[in-house]
């Protein structure tokens, strides 16, 4: 099964965290030490917004840690310096034993408890049933839950922000089912983020125009204050109904993530409230990454704003109005934040809000223009035009690395491999300093049988790449095997990376092989990619995923009795290995997967 690749996502707090799997070494505690400090000094984006003096704070730490320091008081000397960042997206964890550490308001909240509890909390909705004539109706596989919490005030609740497309069918429901009513309540109360553009799709629904909410940015590169140019993000209408009577939003400190940047969109629109307690106050999206003792650890790498150019990272978005649910309310089985919702909704007297700083920088995206003109008009048109908003005005469009990306993957996803090829030229182009981009630029031109341009690129991406966190170890890695397989073929290949794993054993993990077994599967190299799986499998025995893999590429040989063999050690060792089970049940009964 495909794994994250190089390109790590945003953190859904409603799921198990999934860290990514790293070789491991004898405890050398100033090496862990030394290694959590340079990755938040290299990559974490909000030093310049908080301010944290994180240089003067090493100061204060790195003497505590000695040769002599214990796993025990190693986690608590780095969990103390963490804890000054104050950001939920900063989290510590251990597994044997099982340790747990966020530097934010959950850290304070559910303290060693840990995700585990946290997921608990979500599980159960935030405002009690008997607030509700009739039970709330469940959608979206119970993310959602809407109804009527009176007569004429309409009410859902959802728990995060996961599949886009489910999503948008149960918003739109919703609206649809809801859209006579005098007013509604959104609740974001126990919410645990998800997908920042499943946030702008809903807050579409309520939109009366466009309008600017935030800007995000990269921390690429060295300073502090050294990032990519900002995405502009803008709620604005969609869907087939909008409801543009009075909003109120109801959000508190378990409103996380994405949850407060969806507040940031509605908080925009002239019609919508705010009321409850301030947010978590953790926007950035982050990425994942482990210790050389196999700890894991996570580091915001983006910059959000708000509308007005302020950061609320560490603060949390605030209400309108300010309404507490205290423990006692919660124990009584009271919700004073939905009373009051109810109540100003049912007065008919919230008045509109003056919300016009919102109405500025309205700009064009290149790259959503560049993919609907791919559609509409065919690749070179395109890029003609692409080249004409480019010489044109700066101040009326901007571009940006991560939707270059998505454009790319939305091609090659149908077919349209030239194309994409040509989006990450651009992206290349546009973003000459990120290595990762090159590195896909690479992999794409040896996908279309163009190895001088691949090898040339690769060149440039490996001089760039200063393996500042995994994902940029793993891409450079991934290029000089790559390389060495197609110049010398698969031994010399093995070789070579067994030297790289001795060299380096703290950066070559199970996911660089995973990856380059499906690049050879694109390219139809299915042998190449048997055998390098197979080489996964010997050199983790202990990667679920590596067997599920394996398992795919003797299935697409042919080889039934092998593929189903790997998928059955796949799933004894992760036994949730939902993919796993389902192609089993389809192999062992002699059908196509997926059919």
């Amino acid at each position: 099964m495909r794994g994250f690749g190089y390109s790590l996502g945003l953190l859904i707090l409603t799921t198990r965290i999934v860290w990514p799997a790293h070789a491991q070494e004898a405890n050398d505690t100033e090496k862990n030490f030394e290694t959590l400090w340079n990755a938040y000094d290299a990559n974490y984006a909000l030093f310049d917004v908080k301010p944290v003096d994180w240089r003067a704070l090493y100061h204060v730490y790195r003497p505590q840690v000695t040769s002599e320091t214990t796993d025990d008081e190693l986690f608590s000397i780095m969990s103390s310096m963490l804890g000054h960042l104050n950001d939920n997206h900063v989290m510590l964890t251990s597994q044997d034993p099982e340790r747990f550490f966020d530097a934010g308001y959950l850290g304070e909240m559910f303290g060693d408890r840990g995700g585990g509890a946290f997921r608990e909390y979500l599980s159960q909705r935030p405002a009690p049933d008997g607030y509700f004539g009739k039970a709330l109706e469940e959608i979206g596989e119970g993310v959602f839950a809407f109804g009527w919490a009176a007569d004429d005030i309409g009410y859902f609740h959802f728990r995060g922000f996961g599949d886009i497309e489910a999503s948008g069918k149960a918003i739109d429901r919703i609206i649809d089912e809801l859209k006579n009513a005098r007013g509604m309540i959104v609740d974001v109360r126990r919410n645990g983020g998800g997908d920042d553009r499943v946030g702008k799709l809903i807050a579409d629904r309520f939109a009366d125009r466009k309008r600017l909410y935030m800007t995000t940015q990269i921390r690429n590169g060295p300073g502090y204050g050294d990032f990519t140019p900002p995405r502009y993000w803008y709620v604005e209408p969609g869907g087939p109904t909008r409801f543009t009577k009075p909003v109120i939003l109801l959000m508190d400190r378990t409103s996380i993530s994405a949850a407060e940047n969806f507040a940031l969109a509605m908080r925009v629109l002239p019609h919508v409230t705010v009321i409850g307690d301030f947010s978590s106050g953790c926007f950035a999206d982050m990425y994942r990454d482990r210790l050389p003792n196999g700890w894991g650890f996570s580091v915001s790498y983006k910059l959000f704003l708000d509308h007005t150019g302020f950061c609320w990272e560490g603060i949390g978005v605030p209400p309108d109005i300010r309404q507490i649910r205290t423990e006692e309310d919660t124990a009584e089985g009271r919700d004073r934040v939905l009373e009051l919702a109810v109540s100003l909704l049912s007065s008919g007297k919230l008045a509109r809000q003056d919300e016009n700083a919102g109405l500025h920088d309205f700009r064009e995206s290149l790259a959503r223009n560049l993919a609907d003109d791919i559609e509409t008009r065919g690749l070179e048109s395109a890029l003609e035009s692409y080249r004409q908003a480019k010489a044109g005005d700066p101040d009326v469009y901007y571009i940006d690395v991560d939707e270059l990306q998505m454009v790319s993957g939305e091609l090659r996803e149908a077919g349209k491999d030239e194309a994409s090829t040509e989006v990450l030229r651009i992206a290349a182009e546009e973003f000459p300093d990120m290595p990762l981009i090159l590195y896909s630029l690479g992999a794409a031109y040896l996908r279309e049988g163009q190895e001088a341009k691949a090898w040339e690129t690769y060149e440039r991406a490996i001089d760039l790449n200063l393996r500042r966190r995994t994902s940029e170890a793993n891409a450079y890695y991934a290029m000089v095997i790559t390389k060495t397989l197609w110049t010398d073929g698969f031994d010399r290949m093995a070789e070579r990376y067994r030297e790289l794993r001795q060299e380096h054993p703290l950066e070559i993990g199970e996911a660089l092989l995973n990856d380059l077994g499906y690049e050879m599967l694109s390219v139809g190299r299915t042998r190449d990619a048997i055998d390098i799986f197979t080489l996964n499998v010997t050199t983790f025995p202990d990667y679920a995923n590596g067997y599920d893999s394996l398992g795919e590429a003797y299935m697409e040989a042919g080889f039934t009795d092998q593929a189903i063999h790997n998928y059955e050690r796949s799933l004894r060792l992760d036994p949730e290995n939902a993919n796993a089970a389902e192609i089993l049940r389809a192999l062992r009964a002699g059908e196509k997967p997926g059919e």
